[in-house]
């Protein structure tokens, strides 16, 4: 049987993914005062960064319509194709509820061959759970064991963050003006990560690199990655931020298994330009 798997693009795969790994991928919309653009559609993120670092108020994101996904899926189905969709956590956007939506508007037979999931996760972190439903799926492995494997990999994925200013964060909601001033008059940051699909803070430390990489040093001895799985480096438009820990953590897998990741308009309209971190699998307990 034929599985056609999507994801939206907020996992912020670089060009090309969709032809390199067989996929779909469903952009979301970023406003910009009275103009939409289709997220890694009609805006690069080059561009997006460059406007965003000038804007006194931060774009518009929107989940695409439970139409949009109708159509891509009326079009699989037709084709033949069960579907795994993998999208956006719900916790930061409705663009799982738009696919269940659409998925609803099914006949219930049709509907039993739309699978969708939750991520729980976004950017380079959903990234790699898209990845591995791709590599099962191009294994022969079957729709109930990709999808067991996927919802066993969502608590497992770990993804940490550090930004270079609040300003974004602030501006978006995801943290409030005392945190903000705080970070700016005492040179401390947020260690930024997903628990249970939300961004919040892991920890907080000075805001250099080398803390980061201490900080990161010492949670990869206590969660130690799966090296079966890709490690994801990511950075706001600036990938000379990844290096140090590229070069830091380059044990944890084979080259051919790690990614440098520009964090994309969605994502990034909250991280600003200039954030960076990492993305792993932790080993099973």
């Amino acid at each position: 049987m034929n599985i056609a798997i999507m994801t939206d693009s907020t996992c912020d795969l670089d060009p090309g993914a969709e032809a390199q790994y067989h996929i779909d991928i469903v952009p979301l919309l970023v406003t910009f005062g009275e103009k939409s653009y289709q997220d890694g559609v009609d805006m690069s993120k080059r561009v997006f960064f460059s406007r965003l670092a000038k804007a006194s108020m931060l774009p518009f994101t929107s989940q695409p319509s439970p139409a949009t996904f109708q159509a891509l899926f009326r079009r699989r189905l037709d084709e033949g194709s069960e579907v795994i969709g993998i999208f956006l956590s719900s916790a930061l956007s409705g663009t799982y509820q738009s696919a269940v939506t659409a998925r609803s508007l099914f006949h219930e037979e049709e509907q039993r061959r739309i699978h969708l999931v939750d991520s729980r996760n976004g950017t380079g972190s959903m990234a790699i759970l898209v990845l591995e439903a791709c590599r099962l799926r191009d294994q022969g492995t079957g729709i109930p064991d990709i999808l067991a494997h996927i919802h066993d990999l969502i608590p497992r994925v770990r993804l940490f963050a550090i930004y270079d200013t609040p300003k974004y964060l602030k501006m978006g909601g995801r943290i409030s003006g005392a945190v903000a001033a705080v970070s700016g008059v005492l040179n401390i940051v947020p260690v930024l990560t997903l628990v249970s699909g939300s961004i919040t803070a892991a920890d907080k430390i000075r805001k250099n690199p080398n803390a980061f990489r201490k900080w990161l040093r010492e949670k990869l001895t206590k969660d130690l990655p799966d090296p079966q799985y890709p490690v994801f480096f990511l950075h706001g438009n600036n990938p000379d931020l990844t290096l140090p820990l590229r070069e830091e953590f380059k044990y944890l897998t084979i080259q051919e298994n790690t990614y440098t990741l520009c964090i994309g308009a969605v994502i990034g309209t909250h991280l600003g330009p200039n954030a960076y971190g990492m993305t792993y699998v932790t080993k099973e307990k």
